[in-house]
């Protein structure tokens, strides 16, 4: 054990260092962060219309059995909440890349100390450059398909946002801009400043859509999706993909690190796409979602309680543990650990750089998704996921929203977690007995 931890701390740790500040992943990061209080009032829209609000929801089916129920409460969920519903995802969810877009240039922009504004704004306005006119050949002029902001959209989006920010930035910082005198006012000047690069960049974006367009006869988007998007999807559609980002994710833990945040852009690079094919699957086709691994499931199945599953190690300290200092540890991290907020338990107790409670920590997610993934994939068992709960939901009742209500899935997640507290005692009961 000592000489595989030496290992990854000579060889494995300076790697991960640099990844975690390598400046595309950052931008990428807290691009989607910064969408976060938007995709999840979204996500939560989503789950009380699929659970309560249409008459074929989860408690909607059985509520509209009760005749005063179905003609007087459904009736104004129909007429009323239902079209509020739908507005709110069309508008959140369903063009959620037109965010993506600024949200990633700007914060490319910031990294760099450079006009985040303007980066953002020319980027939305370079994906903009590249959707046909029309939506299709039949369609009148200036109607746009939302396809082109679903989940086929979300690679061309991101490579759109850090191509046009380049290219923005690169002429600023060789100083090809318009330079006002120092009377001008500060907003005024920056404005003029952007002007060239600005045209540089949109005229950039003008030939490559009618390189697209005109002369391929087709969108960057679908190049992009058939090219790279639909190889990644599938990619990550394996389950020894996610066991192996999992299990990163948890030895940088083991460093102090935080492994959410470095793998968090991979995950929602490659797993966006699969959560938005779900949720248009179910939602606009009422069809069975498509993808049986998500950005998500690793947080169902495998991180109850946050990274390392610690909420299953709070219980397992309560059951066997004799030590004071870790039962009143557990004590104070229960409620925040219901919560999905661990950092208490990693860092007092402490897990980092615990070569005992390291070990469960490492194994136990990459274990329970595995579980989650052959039970929803190889055997049927689970309902999948197609909703994106907040984060700070509760286990075992962000699988039951996540899933649209699946009992099954529901259940398979308390398995995973007592699965969990199992694995965690023989090691608690061995910490019981260091000093």
């Amino acid at each position: 054990m000592g000489l595989i931890m030496k290992w990854l701390e000579d060889k494995f740790l300076p790697i991960a260092v640099k990844l975690s500040n390598l400046r595309y992943l950052v931008a990428l990061r807290d691009g989607f962060i910064a969408i976060m209080p938007i995709s999840m009032f979204g996500a939560l829209n989503i789950m009380v219309k699929e659970i309560l609000l249409t008459p074929t929801s989860l408690f909607g089916a059985s509520l509209n059995k009760w005749s005063f129920y179905a003609e007087n409460i459904q009736p104004f969920f129909d007429s009323v909440l239902l079209p509020i519903s739908n507005q709110i995802w069309w508008g959140s969810l369903a063009l959620g890349i037109v965010f993506t877009v600024f949200t990633i240039s700007y914060k490319l922009a910031e990294f760099d100390k450079q006009d985040s504004l303007t980066a953002g704004v020319l980027a939305v306005v370079s994906y903009f450059m590249l959707l046909p006119q029309q939506a299709g050949p039949d369609a009148a002029w200036g109607t746009v398909s939302w396809t082109s902001f679903n989940s086929e959209a979300i690679f061309t989006g991101i490579i759109v946002a850090i191509v046009s920010t380049e290219v923005f930035m690169f002429m600023n910082r060789k100083g090809w801009v318009i330079k006002m005198p120092e009377q001008v006012p500060p907003a005024v000047s920056r404005a003029f400043s952007a002007v060239i690069p600005a045209g540089v960049v949109m005229f950039m974006f003008g030939i490559f859509s009618y390189l697209t367009l005109t002369v391929l006869g087709t969108t960057l988007k679908d190049i992009i999706n058939t090219s790279i998007q639909i190889p990644l999807t599938s990619l990550g559609q394996s389950p020894f993909t996610l066991i192996l980002i999992t299990l990163i994710s948890q030895v940088l833990w083991f460093f102090g690190l935080h492994g959410s945040l470095i793998v968090g852009p991979v995950l929602d690079t490659m797993y966006s796409a699969s959560l938005s094919q779900n949720a248009e699957a179910v939602l606009v086709h009422g069809v069975q979602a498509p993808n049986a691994i998500t950005r998500n499931i690793i947080d169902l199945y495998g991180m109850a309680g946050g990274s390392g599953a610690t909420l299953a190690l709070i219980i397992a300290i309560f059951i066997i543990s004799k030590r004071a200092d870790y039962r009143e540890l557990a004590k104070l991290s229960l409620m925040p650990g219901v919560f999905q907020i661990n950092e208490p338990v990693i860092y007092g107790l402490p897990i980092v750089l615990n070569p005992v409670l390291a070990i469960p920590f490492i194994i136990i997610p990459p274990i329970m998704v595995t579980i989650g993934w052959f039970f929803t994939a190889v055997i049927p068992f689970a309902g999948r996921v197609y909703i994106a709960p907040p984060w700070v939901v509760p286990p075992i009742l962000n699988t039951f929203l996540a899933t649209g209500g699946s009992l099954s899935a529901t259940f398979l997640s308390i398995c995973t977690l007592a699965l969990s507290v199992v694995i965690y005692i023989p090691f608690v009961n061995l910490a019981n007995k260091m000093d």
